[in-house]
Order: structure tokens, then sequence, then C-alpha cells
């Protein structure tokens, strides 16, 4: 029997047996404020985005799930289903040692990711999935681009930053130390340098807009 994971804004996730195969399906529901002709091209196209971005990362060697079955008339993926938790969770239960070199691991994985032009767009302790082996996933590429812009690259680790402070502020500042240091074996140090600078003008930017709205109320 199906069983749900996710509903988000733009499509619904579930875990389907499917020939003897556990997987899951990510399906985009149609909107019906959307003139249905349009609706469904952009659902299309979504999907089909999302699949070749799985499949570059795939070439990249950056661990995500395998696609096995497309269907662009429903605006289904059908993918591995990775047996885990999520690394919001993980943290929650780890020791040091573990933390230490899951995030250097998880630096270098996001650092190949980014040489191959890709941001995720939405790289959060939720979309990583970590198996029983500590190996690790990302997951949900809705968000996700093919881009040069050193901006939309170091969004990807602002947010990640975030996330962490958000949920695990205790562990918070060792994770990302050792984070930058894994991404920086993989992007090497200069690019790694350009990313930081870029982080601190993100992190300007949003304390200029919190005091403006301060100020404003």
């Amino acid at each position: 029997m199906d069983s749900v994971i996710r509903i988000g804004a733009e499509a619904v996730v579930y875990r389907v047996s499917w020939i003897g195969l556990d997987l899951v399906c990510k399906h985009r529901v149609p909107k019906p404020y959307r003139i249905p002709e349009l609706d469904k091209k952009i659902r299309e196209q979504r999907t089909m985005h999302e699949v070749k971005i799985m499949l570059m990362l795939k070439k990249a060697y950056v661990p995500c799930p395998a696609v096995v079955l497309v269907n662009l008339v429903d605006a289904e993926i059908y993918m591995q289903y990775i047996e885990g938790v999520e690394l919001r969770d993980w943290l929650s239960k780890a020791n040091m040692e573990s933390i230490v070199k899951i995030a250097r691991e998880l630096g270098r994985i996001v650092g190949r990711m980014h040489l191959s032009k890709i941001a995720h767009g939405d790289l959060t302790t939720s979309n990583i999935i970590i198996d029983r082996e500590d190996r690790m996933y990302l997951i949900d590429f809705g968000l996700s681009i093919f881009t040069e812009d050193i901006e939309d690259i170091a969004v990807d680790i602002h947010l990640l930053d975030r996330s962490l402070q958000s949920t695990h502020y205790n562990i918070h500042k060792i994770f990302m130390e050792n984070f930058l240091q894994g991404y920086a074996e993989t992007a090497g140090k200069d690019f790694t340098d350009k990313i930081k600078r870029k982080i601190r003008e993100i992190r300007m930017r949003g304390r200029y807009v919190e005091e403006r709205r301060r100020c404003v109320s």
C-alpha cells in the first residue's frame, strides 16, 4: 500500500512498491488556479528538469536517489527509496566524532555538486538522508538549477548554515568548519574563499533588511 512521505506546495511524495522494487514516487499535483494546458506543460517541464539534474549529479558522483521511471503525462518521477533518517534527526543522536566525519564528507559532496554547476536550492538538514551505513544522499531537487552564478552556489551553503543554526545551534560552528574543510578539498581553497566572501555579503544583506524592518515597525 502506498504511504505518503511528504506533502509540499508543488508535489506529493509517497513510497510505493512496483514490480517488487521499493520506490519513491514524486507526483507534481495539478493546480486548479492555472489554465489546464499551461498547468500540464509547467508540470512536465519541471519534472523533466528535476530528472536532468539528478542524472547529471549521478555522473558527477554526487549521491542522490537513482531515477527508475519517469511519467511525464502525470508529472511523476519514480526513484530509489533510501532507507535512512534525515540529517536533522541523525545529528540529535550522533557523537562528535561522527558529526565531524559527516560534516567533512557532506562538504566534499556539495563541492562536487557545485563544480558540476548545479545549485540545490533548498540545502537544509531535512533534504539530506543518512542510511544505516552512514552514507549520505541529497534529495528533493525541485528547486535545483544549473548555474554558474556564485551567489546561487553561496545561497546553498547559507541555507545549510541557517538550517543548522535553527535546529542544532550547539554543534553549528564545528559542523560548518568541518563542512568547509571538506568543501575546499573538492572545490579548492580559492573557490571556497570566494564562496565564504559571498556568504558574508548575503548575511549582511539579510541583517540590513531586518534592521530596516525594525525601524519601520
